[in-house]
């Protein structure tokens, strides 16, 4: 789990930081940085995981304009990442990744991204109190973490290459081998080395998983609609193609003799209580074509192949899943196609879906060893402010900074004022934001420049 995220020089954002809970919406404007936000985390991602080339690939944008522009035309030549990331277990498996970009010409080799640092931070308990207080959590289950590293002790990775697709070639493969390999790490009760050494390998292992987990959805009608090939992906990508394939890697996955359909048989129950037209779905294989397909059943129509199922039905359904599956998923604009009441369920269950650390580890009987599940959607609804509890929703807008006497457009992230609370919140770089703000979103009146 991504419990707090800091960038600085890529795209609209400046010295930009947020802690996240298990669930947070992201509401605001047109260019207000929502986009850029998921962008920054899934970039991140990618590039710890699959290189700097493969994360250019996915990020939308051309590589040098991904650097913030300043007010007078120029760009940074530096991005700066940090996330804190919660490992499985106690809340004390708190460790901080860090990566710094620069925009280079190296000897010999073409201008572009270059990784200038990169490394992991274990960091101590007090790292633990201080997000459990911001995003209200349980604190009295923190605990040491039984590993011999101090506070700020600190595993260089400068100039490693990315762990996954170092030596499969499907990245399939690479995710599952990293995945054993995590697992084994992070579990096993005996390994080779030293402690010291041992405790790095854990944690680079979590935190490489952790940063293999992360999802981001923006998706589209057309790639819903699609059938998956035979033995093609098992991972829906961010458009929600090979949704299929997806599901019924889910069902593989978590399948047992008491639930022979895993969480798929849960997505069902939940798709069906959200869109009243949808009695059940099938997922099937079809070994003559080659592919696999969704079959939607209906109170009114016996079949509905996929292709006929409405953009709301196969967006919830794909949000469902990913909602069902271990990490962060990212998710843009929930709302489109979805109607308000519906959006408003989908919501309420979004929060009961992710993992729970309101409670203490003892109290809650969650599985320690299991990967945290997370959800961060981007939303335009005001139906969000009546769904999703304050302490769950941040607020991005766009302000003025002055750099070097040059004034620039950046983004800025707020909390929502309590009830009667104060604007100003001690250790906030922003004033919280008003009833009055609040109620010029709900009527959809944009804030003035």
């Amino acid at each position: 789990m991504i419990t707090r995220i800091e960038i600085d020089g890529f795209k609209s954002f400046e010295n930009f930081a947020l802690d996240l809970p298990p669930f947070l919406v992201l509401i605001g404007t047109n260019a207000s940085g929502k986009s850029n936000l998921l962008d920054a985390v899934t970039f991140v991602a990618t590039t710890a995981t699959r290189g700097v080339d493969a994360a250019v690939a996915e990020v939308r944008g051309d590589p040098r304009g991904l650097f913030r522009r300043r007010g007078d035309g120029n760009r940074v030549d530096r991005m700066r990442f940090a996330l804190e990331i919660l490992l499985p277990g106690r809340l004390s498996h708190l460790c901080r990744y860090e990566l710094d970009l620069v925009w280079a010409e190296p000897v010999g080799a073409i201008e572009g991204i270059v990784a200038e640092r990169q490394r992991i931070v274990r960091l101590g308990p007090e790292s633990s109190l201080r997000w459990a207080s911001a995003v209200g959590v349980a604190a009295e289950g923190l605990r040491p973490w039984p590993v011999p590293l101090k506070a700020g002790h600190v595993i260089d990775l400068t100039g490693m290459p990315p762990v996954i697709g170092s030596g499969a070639t499907k990245p399939e493969q690479a995710r599952a081998e990293l995945e054993n390999l995590a697992n084994t790490l992070l579990h096993s009760p005996s390994r080779p080395g030293t402690d010291v050494e041992r405790a790095d390998e854990t944690i680079l292992a979590g935190v490489w998983q952790e940063l293999n987990l992360v999802r981001f959805l923006h998706l589209e009608a057309g790639a819903l609609r699609r059938t998956s090939e035979l033995g093609g992906p098992s991972r829906m990508d961010a458009t929600g193609r090979d949704l299929p394939n997806y599901l019924r890697s889910l069902m593989l996955r978590t399948a047992s003799d008491n639930r022979p359909l895993g969480v798929v048989g849960d997505i069902k129950m939940h798709l069906t209580g959200l869109v009243r037209e949808i009695s059940d779905f099938t997922v099937d294989k079809d070994d003559r074509r080659r592919d696999v397909r969704l079959e939607f059943f209906s109170p009114y129509e016996q079949r509905l192949d996929a292709e006929f199922a409405s953009d709301g039905t196969l967006r919830m359904l794909a949000i469902l899943a990913s909602l069902h599956d271990d990490g962060v998923v990212a998710v843009e604009e929930p709302e489109n196609g979805v109607f308000p009441e519906r959006l408003r369920q989908l919501l309420n269950l979004a929060r009961g879906l992710v993992t729970d650390l309101r409670q203490s580890v003892e109290d809650d009987g969650r599985d320690n060893t299991a990967w945290h599940r997370q959800a961060i959607f981007t939303s335009h609804s005001p139906v969000v402010l009546d769904a999703v509890p304050y302490e769950n929703i941040a607020f991005l807008d766009m302000t003025t900074v002055i750099e070097d006497g040059v004034p620039s457009r950046v983004s800025r992230v707020r909390r929502l004022r309590e009830d009667a609370g104060p604007v100003r919140v001690a250790g906030e770089r922003w004033p919280r934001v008003t009833d009055s703000e609040l109620d010029r979103f709900r009527a959809g009146v944009e804030e003035p420049v």
